[in-house]
C-alpha cells in the first residue's frame, strides 16, 4: 500500500507539521499512566474486540479531539511484555466529536480532518514499549505526534516532500508519483565509433 493523504479542505494551507502540532495541543495528555488510567474516561476502545481488532481509537479527556488508528492491532494488557499495543498499523485518522456507531468508530458530521493512509507499519509483541506502533499510538494518546511525524517524513522523501510542505503540496507531491533516485541504465546495444566502419 502506498501513503496517501487526504485532508479537510480546512487545512489545504496548513503545513502538515502546523497541524499535527495544532491538534496534538488542542487533543492534550490522555495521561493513560500507570494509576491514572480510568476506564471509559483515557482508555479508549478497540472494534470489533475488547483486547484487539481493525480500529482502535481515543477521545481525549481534555477536549473532544480524538484519533482512529487502523490496521491488525492487538493489545497484550498484563501478558508479557504488559501493556503493549503490537500489530499492523495501516492509517491514522484524526479529528473531533469521536462517534463508536455498530461498526466501529468514525467521525461525527464535521469532525473529520485529516488520515494519513499507507503508513504499512509492524512491530511484533516481543518489541513491547520499544516498537513503533506502539510508540506512535502512545505518543497521540500523550499529546506527542513525533514518531507519527518521523513516520511521514521517511514515506514522503521519496516524493521531494515532507511535514513541513503543505498539504496541498504534498498531495500533488503523492500523485506525480516518487523520484527516481536510481541511476539511468542504457538501454540495447551501445554504438562504439570504431563499429561506424563496419556498418557502411
Amino acid at each position: 500500500m502506498s501513503l496517501s493523504i487526504t485532508y479537510s479542505t480546512t487545512y489545504s494551507g496548513w503545513t502538515i507539521s502546523d497541524y499535527l502540532a495544532d491538534w496534538t495541543g488542542y487533543f492534550g495528555d490522555a495521561n493513560h499512566r500507570e494509576g491514572e488510567v480510568e476506564d471509559g474516561v483515557n482508555t479508549g476502545g478497540f472494534y470489533p474486540g475488547s483486547l484487539s481488532g481493525t480500529q482502535y481509537a481515543l477521545t481525549s479527556p481534555n477536549s473532544d479531539a480524538g484519533f482512529i488508528a487502523e490496521g491488525d492491532l492487538n493489545y497484550t494488557l498484563f501478558a508479557n511484555p504488559a501493556h503493549t499495543l503490537y500489530g499492523e498499523l495501516d492509517s491514522v485518522s484524526l479529528g473531533t466529536d469521536l462517534v463508536s456507531t455498530g461498526s466501529g468508530f468514525e467521525f461525527a458530521s464535521g469532525g473529520w480532518e485529516v488520515t494519513f493512509s499507507g503508513l504499512d507499519l509492524y512491530s511484533a509483541q516481543s518489541e513491547g514499549h520499544a516498537g513503533t506502533v506502539h510508540q506512535l499510538v502512545y505518543g497521540l494518546m500523550s499529546g506527542d505526534a513525533s514518531v507519527l511525524e518521523a513516520t511521514l517524513n521517511d514515506l514522503l522523501g521519496d516524493y521531494g516532500v515532507s511535514t513541513d510542505d503543505t498539504f496541498d503540496a504534498v498531495a500533488a507531491a503523492l500523485a506525480a508519483g516518487p523520484l527516481s533516485t536510481g541511476s539511468a541504465e542504457l538501454i540495447g546495444v551501445p554504438e562504439l565509433v570504431d563499429d561506424l566502419a563496419l556498418a557502411a
